[in-house]
């Protein structure tokens, strides 16, 4: 089964998080919702990181005990949030079964 990577951001992929404030660059701390699969598997993961790209690197080199088993990971999608707090939020909706429901309505997964 083929998926497809996209995301629902105004920063592209990779996720960037820094922008231009008047008279320079300022970084800026951005949280990501992301959704990544396993095409070996067939397995989808939710979580939640500042850096994407990094988080699925952690992902796909055996450091998270939760994804280890299903490698090799690929960014399905992602969402991008001010606050840790609705990242959060977010993340625990995607994780329960409304959530599993809406992702599969919207996302095909």
């Amino acid at each position: 089964m083929n998926k497809i990577i996209w995301g629902i951001s105004s920063v592209g992929y990779p996720p960037e998080r820094t922008f231009s404030v008047r008279a320079g660059s300022v970084k800026v701390e951005m949280y990501f919702v992301y959704i990544i699969y396993s095409s070996k598997f067939e397995r989808f993961y939710v979580g939640m990181s500042s850096d994407v790209t990094q988080r699925v690197k952690t992902h796909n080199s055996g450091k998270v005990k939760s994804t280890k088993a299903y490698i090799p990971w690929g960014l399905f999608y992602f969402e991008k949030y001010a606050t840790i707090t609705e990242a959060r939020k977010r993340e625990k909706y995607l994780k329960s079964a409304a959530g599993r429901r809406w992702r599969k309505n919207n996302l095909g997964d």
